[in-house]
């Protein structure tokens, strides 16, 4: 499964997004602990890649260069101490990755 860690102190209800399409509890992922578990595969966001001379006078010049693989977006909306906060861009690890059973605090 992949895996991605809820803020620390987060509580439920949780409303979840990849790539900006809203995602279902017990359809697309489960609650387990403090993790998000997605049963189908998400793309981790890898380093941006290296910035040769072509990448970086196309940036001096304004054209913006983008590496050739798409990571997927996750997003959050949950609660905190009753008020309700967002994270955006959550790190995905993959099922490889063995996430702990509780995320660093």
């Amino acid at each position: 499964m992949w895996s991605v860690a809820l803020p620390a102190g987060a509580e439920p209800p949780f409303m979840v997004w990849v790539n900006g399409s809203p995602r279902e509890e017990g359809e697309h992922y489960t609650v387990e602990g403090r993790w998000l578990r997605f049963s189908t595969p998400l793309v981790p966001k890898t380093r941006a890649p290296k910035r040769g001379v072509g990448r970086r006078m196309a940036l001096l010049a304004g054209v913006g260069v983008y590496g050739d693989q798409k990571a997927d977006v996750v997003d959050l909306r949950y609660h905190r101490n009753g008020v309700i906060q967002h994270a955006t861009e959550l790190p995905i690890i993959p099922p490889e990755a063995a996430a702990p059973a509780d995320p660093p605090a």
